[in-house]
């Protein structure tokens, strides 16, 4: 009897596998395993669809074999770094708060999405910078959930998201060269812009703000206080003054962009 459950098992794990698009040879496919000191038997899969997707295949499928059956996603460490990404950024109300992530956190945070996976460039970004930094610093190419909760607590995602080479929006360049001088952890650790109107001010006091800052502050302006408008001469008479004249012919030439 107990032959006969472990093969039907098997055979309805691999149904699974490929109803899911898991396939029987990959490392997520579904796997049947029976635990002789629990005495149960367990469906194991990485990342893919979730707990109550799989729970509800497996009893239409086959519901006398599947009874009491154990389900339990594991999640990647690509799945486990995206995670890591999306709690840092959203955590908590208060924006100067350091976040503390624990595995735990993102196992609950993905426990109702199935197939976790980057939405934006930015998150495959990120993702992708965070796992290079475990893999090069260890030497090997996994990364624990551990691991990369300790390295994302510990520096924040502002030097990940330096490295990798995002684009960055106005309001995020100016924050990335002032937060240092102006004490902001939130942008180190969860990427919270500081204030529209205080990187604009900071541009207007800082006699050596290259042209690139410069330009950023003004893309600011549509958002800003009427008042902020009667500085925009002068920093355009900044960006004509520091940017050599090859450079400001070349930029007429290509006209405003779009």
């Amino acid at each position: 009897m107990t032959s006969d459950r472990a093969t039907r098992l098997r055979r309805l794990a691999r149904t699974l596998s490929d109803r899911f698009g898991l396939g029987p040879h990959r490392p997520g496919a579904v796997g049947a395993e029976w635990s002789a000191s629990a005495r149960i038997w367990t469906f194991t899969w990485t990342d893919g669809p979730t707990v109550a997707q799989m729970r509800a295949a497996g009893l239409g499928a086959d519901p006398t074999a599947s009874e009491d059956v154990r389900y339990a996603r594991t999640l990647s460490q690509d799945a486990v770094a995206l995670g890591a990404v999306r709690l840092t950024i959203g955590a908590g109300t208060d924006p100067n708060r350091r976040p503390r992530l624990r595995p735990a956190d993102i196992e609950v945070l993905l426990r109702e999405e199935p197939y976790p996976a980057p939405r934006t460039e930015r998150e495959r970004a990120l993702v992708y910078a965070v796992l290079y930094e475990i893999h090069n610093s260890r030497h090997r190419n996994r990364a624990g959930a551990q691991e990369i909760c300790d390295i994302v607590n510990r520096y924040g995602l502002a030097v990940f998201l330096r490295r990798c080479g995002a684009e960055l929006s106005p309001a995020e360049v100016l924050t990335a060269h002032y937060a240092a001088s102006h004490a902001h952890p939130a942008w180190r650790h969860r990427l919270t812009p500081m204030d529209a109107a205080v990187l604009f001010r900071a541009v207007r006091e800082d006699p050596r703000a290259t042209a690139k800052l410069v330009t950023a502050a003004l893309a600011l302006l549509p958002g800003l206080p009427a008042e902020c408008a009667a500085a925009e001469d002068e920093l355009r008479s900044r960006i004509e003054r520091t940017t050599p004249p090859a450079q400001r012919r070349a930029d007429r030439s290509e006209g405003p962009r779009q």
